[in-house]
C-alpha cells in the first residue's frame, strides 16, 4: 500500500477562542466582560479556524516576518526617519497571523503594540479595536487570574480613552463598563463585591448618565459625582444649573444604551446589592426619558423600579415614585406593567399576603408583565414581603421546623397506642359511670401520646406538689 503524503497533515481545526484552553463555562462564576455585554454575538467571534502542521509553521514564519518590518518601520536611519503608521499596521498583520495560528499570547502582545502606535497618530477608531480585541484575548489566556483582570481592566480602559477622543460617548461608556467587570472576572456570582470594584462600576453607571439626572443618585453607596463640585456652596441655584446643563450634554442617549445599564442593575441584584442596582436602573430609566421614543421599555423600567424599592423593604418610596413619576406617563397608565405595580404596592402597604401571592402568581392576572421582566426581577419579585427587606431563602430546614413531622409520624406509627375510630353515625347516650371510664381513658390515652412527644410533665407536677406555698 501507498504510504500517505506528508502534506496529509497540512490542515485546518475549528476551536472556540483564540487558545485551546478556553475555560469551561461555569454558571456559577462571573465571565468575562465580553461573554456578559456581548452576549450571543461574543461568542460567534471566538470562533475561529486554527492552523496545524506545515501551514502552521508558515503562517509563523510571516508573522514573524512583519514583526521585523514593524521593528525596521521604526527605527530612524541616516536618511529616513521612523513610520509609525506603518509599524502599527505590521504589527496588525503579524497579530492576525498569530490568530490564525491559536497563539494568544503572541497575538495579545502584538495588538497592544499596534493600538498604541495608532494612538500616537491619532487614529483612535482602529486603536480602540485593538485595545478590545486584545482585552478579549486576556479574558481567555493562561495568565493568572489576578493578572487577567489586571490586564482586562486596562485594555479596557485604554479602549474607553480612544472612544472618548473620538468623541463617542456610548462607545466609550460601554468600555468604562467591561473595564469595571474586568475587576471582578472569575469571582462567584453569589459573593458580595468588593470596594474597589463597586466603585468603578458605579463610575461607569454615571458615564451613560450623570447623577444630576438621575433620579436615583442618593442610593450611590461609593464615590462622589464628577459633576460635584466640593468647593462650590450647596444651596447655590446657579452652580447647580451649570451642573445640570453639563450633564444634558453628556447622557448617552444611544440606541440600546440602555439595556448595558439594566444588565449592570441585574448583575448587581444577583449579588445582591440592590442600592446600586436601583442607581443603575435609575440611570437607565433616565435615558429612556432623555431619548423621548421608548413606551414599552420604559414601561417595563418603571416597573423594574418598584419591583427593586419594595424588595429593599421600602414601600413609601416605591408608592411615591409610582404616583408622582410613573403615573405622570401617560403611556404607562394602560400598561400591563403599570397594573402589576399597582397591586403590588397595594399588597404590600396592607400587609396582605394573599394579594401579594395572587399579584406575582404565575397563574395569575400579570404573568405577562412578569414574563417580560429580567430573570433576576422575575425572581426577586418571588422574594419580596410584605413587611421587611427581601432575603434569599435557606436551604436548610430549622430544627423547630422539623418537629411537627417528627411529632406526626410518631403519632401514625405503628408502636403509638391505638386510637379509636371516629365513627360518622352518633353515638348511643352514655351513663354516667361509662362517661367517666371513657374521660379517663382518653386521658390516659393523651397523656401516652405527650410522653412520645417528649412533652410529658409528670416530675415538673411532682416537683411542684413538693413546695410547701404555706
Amino acid at each position: 500500500a501507498p504510504r500517505p503524503s506528508p502534506r496529509n497533515n497540512v490542515g485546518i481545526r475549528s476551536t472556540l477562542g483564540s487558545t485551546s484552553n478556553t475555560p469551561v463555562n461555569d454558571p456559577q462564576i462571573t465571565p468575562g466582560p465580553s461573554a456578559i455585554f456581548g452576549g450571543k454575538i461574543a461568542s460567534r467571534n471566538r470562533m475561529v479556524s486554527i492552523l496545524n502542521g506545515q501551514a502552521k509553521i508558515d503562517k509563523m514564519a510571516e508573522a514573524e516576518d512583519n514583526r521585523l518590518k514593524a521593528k525596521q518601520a521604526m527605527t530612524r536611519g541616516i536618511f529616513s526617519k521612523p513610520d509609525p503608521i506603518s509599524a502599527a499596521n505590521f504589527y496588525k498583520r503579524a497579530a492576525d497571523a498569530y490568530k490564525a495560528c491559536g497563539e494568544n499570547r503572541l497575538e495579545r502582545l502584538h495588538r497592544i503594540a499596534s493600538g498604541d502606535l495608532q494612538m500616537g497618530q491619532d487614529a483612535y477608531a482602529t486603536a480602540a479595536a485593538e485595545y478590545t480585541r486584545a482585552a478579549e484575548l486576556a479574558e481567555i489566556s493562561d495568565e493568572t487570574l489576578p493578572r487577567k483582570r489586571q490586564e482586562c481592566h486596562k485594555l479596557h480602559s485604554d479602549a474607553a480613552t480612544a472612544w472618548a477622543n473620538m468623541g463617542e460617548k456610548g462607545r466609550s461608556a460601554e468600555s468604562t463598563v467591561k473595564a469595571a467587570f474586568g475587576l471582578i472576572m472569575g469571582q462567584d456570582l453569589t459573593a458580595a463585591i468588593d470596594k474597589k470594584a463597586l466603585t468603578r462600576i458605579e463610575e461607569s453607571i454615571e458615564t451613560f448618565v450623570p447623577d444630576p439626572l438621575n433620579r436615583k443618585r442618593d442610593y450611590r453607596r461609593n464615590g462622589i459625582s464628577a459633576y460635584d463640585d466640593p468647593n462650590a456652596d450647596p444651596n447655590d441655584q446657579s452652580a447647580q444649573r451649570n451642573a445640570l446643563e453639563l450633564a444634558k450634554q453628556n447622557i448617552v442617549t444611544d440606541s440600546y444604551a440602555h439595556e448595558t445599564l439594566f444588565q449592570i442593575g441585574a448583575e448587581l441584584i444577583r449579588r445582591r446589592h440592590y442600592e446600586s442596582a436601583l442607581y443603575a436602573l435609575g440611570a437607565g430609566t433616565a435615558s429612556l426619558e432623555a431619548e423621548g421614543f421608548a413606551t414599552v421599555s420604559l414601561s417595563r423600567a418603571y416597573v423594574s423600579e418598584t419591583v427593586l424599592t419594595l424588595a429593599m423593604g421600602d414601600t413609601v418610596a416605591a408608592s411615591q415614585d409610582f404616583q408622582r413619576v410613573h403615573l405622570q406617563r401617560t403611556s404607562y397608565l394602560s400598561s400591563r406593567e403599570c397594573a402589576l405595580g399597582e397591586d403590588l404596592i397595594r399588597a404590600c402597604d396592607a400587609m396582605d399576603l394573599d394579594a401579594l401571592d395572587e399579584a406575582r402568581s404565575k397563574t395569575g392576572p400579570h404573568r405577562a408583565a412578569l414574563a417580560n421582566l429580567e430573570p433576576a426581577l422575575r425572581g426577586l419579585v418571588m422574594e419580596i414581603r410584605v413587611s421587611g427587606r427581601a432575603k434569599k431563602e435557606k436551604k436548610n430546614v430549622d430544627v423547630v421546623s422539623k418537629k411537627p413531622a417528627k411529632t406526626a409520624s410518631a403519632i401514625a406509627s405503628p408502636a403509638a397506642a391505638p386510637t379509636k375510630p371516629v365513627l360518622s353515625s352518633p353515638k348511643a347516650e352514655l351513663s354516667s359511670d361509662e362517661l367517666l371510664k371513657e374521660t379517663a381513658a382518653s386521658f390516659e390515652e393523651m397523656d401516652d401520646i405527650m410522653n412520645q412527644m417528649g412533652l410529658g410533665d409528670d416530675e415538673e407536677e411532682d416537683d411542684d406538689d413538693d413546695i410547701d406555698l404555706t
